[in-house]
């Protein structure tokens, strides 16, 4: 019988949206670490369970009441939540731990699988997306890893933690009340997403799997300095080249991408008070004319993307948000919401960088690390990318068959080709 505590958490708005995406996904996020050793289990273990003093949520279960759902504290061992599996066959056991999911309502909502051989491990790490989005799970690992060196390098260690906010107002509070104006009556542009473009695929939700691919070092250095010259961003770059590779695989002519921003960017230092979602979305719309060669996409992309990050349009969705679940009946909130999103059929999201120096488990070298979002299911598509060590990961997350399979795994190929390359 799962034993529970009598401390019980705010489900916050964020978190009751990522719980509402379960229809299109499995709201979870998802991380592989490849290490050069093995990792000392017991203090990862040790770890884990300090981590909880600053982030509890990871110990608790959610629980859905008509008039306000919460977090609910429960005595689960660090046992419940790292296992070790040993293998001869890494590849095959990443490839299987990478897709399982936590139990929402019965938690925990983190589970970390060492898969070990018999040099090295590489580690499996899935977290409930209600908890935080990308930039909140970094936030986690490199938290979960500082205190793991810091206990190898002194085991009497005991961090200092103070529970914060995990609100969506800690950004709103940052604006005056012109500004907040100006962001109830700006547009938030997700009735711009495409109703009839999707990925053509057969989809089966009893098999989830996770597409890899990879750009190497020098090649993502030369797209540094192609931006750089260009004076675009990289995810401008990524951009102008995922929209030519959807506009030869779909033949369409027009694609409105929704591009995830992380409101974080609002707050003093760009730090959250917790660990949190925190991230929302601004809209790429190029117009049904892509241009001529990948030079005209670009700037395309570039005015398009330059007009967004000056409005306001991507606070208008949380601060809507934050208003309806304030005013309304849970009940009643849920479902006014759930009629007016519009959930993006092909969407795209840059995770960013895992900082190296950041992410360090003492005594054991990374060799890579790669992150990715939410497995979608069909008819949603959705490509992540994460840079680690100066490398390019992309990936799709996605529930169907091989046929599916290696038609994503040709896509990103696509996609690769569609990248600035030294000829």
């Amino acid at each position: 019988m799962l034993m529970t505590d009598a401390k019980r958490y705010k489900a916050e708005t964020f978190d009751i949206m990522q719980f509402m995406f379960q229809k299109f996904n499995d709201h979870q996020l998802h991380c592989v670490i490849e290490l050069d050793s093995h990792i000392d289990e017991n203090y990862l273990k040790k770890a884990v369970y300090m981590s909880t003093w600053e982030f509890p949520l990871i110990t608790c279960k959610f629980v859905e009441k008509k008039s306000s759902p919460y977090w609910q504290g429960c005595k689960f061992t660090t046992d419940d939540i790292v296992r070790i599996i040993e293998t001869g066959k890494v590849h095959e056991e990443v490839e299987r731990c990478i897709v399982l999911k936590t139990d929402t309502f019965k938690g925990p909502q983190l589970k970390i699988n060492i898969i070990r051989s018999s040099t090295c491990d590489c580690l499996c790490i899935i977290i409930n997306h209600m908890l935080c989005d990308a930039a909140g799970f970094k936030d986690y690992l490199y938290m979960l890893s500082s205190i793991y060196s810091n206990l190898k390098d002194n085991p009497g260690y005991t961090p200092n933690f103070q529970m914060s906010s995990r609100s969506a107002k800690q950004v709103l509070d940052n604006f005056g009340n012109l500004d907040k104006v100006k962001i109830f009556f700006s547009s938030s542009q997700v009735s711009k997403y495409n109703g009839d473009v999707y990925f053509p695929l057969e989809g089966d939700n009893n098999s989830p799997f996770v597409v890899i691919h990879k750009i190497t070092k020098d090649r993502v250095k030369f797209i540094k300095k192609y931006a750089k010259e260009s004076k675009t961003t990289i995810n401008d770059i990524v951009l102008a080249s995922y929209i030519r590779a959807l506009h030869k695989e779909l033949h369409c002519s027009h694609v409105v991408l929704p591009c995830p921003v992380d409101l974080r960017r609002y707050i003093p230092e760009k730090k959250a008070q917790g660990i949190c979602n925190l991230t929302s979305n601004m809209v790429c719309d190029i117009g049904k004319d892509i241009g001529e060669n990948y030079k005209e996409t670009l700037l395309k992309v570039k005015k398009s993307m330059e007009h967004e990050k000056k409005s306001f349009s991507c606070l208008n969705g949380p601060m809507m948000l934050e208003i309806i679940f304030s005013l309304l009946p849970y009940k009643f909130a849920k479902l006014f919401v759930s009629k007016l999103f519009h959930n993006p059929p092909i969407a795209i999201t840059n995770i960013g960088i895992i900082d190296k120096k950041k992410l360090s488990f003492y005594g054991a070298r990374i060799k890579d690390a790669y992150m990715n979002g939410s497995i979608k299911y069909n008819p949603y598509f959705q490509v992540a990318l994460t840079t680690f060590d100066d490398e390019f990961t992309f990936s799709v997350n996605f529930c169907g068959t091989q046929k599916d399979r290696q038609k994503i795994q040709s896509f990103l190929q696509t996609l690769d080709d569609e990248l600035p390359k030294l000829i």
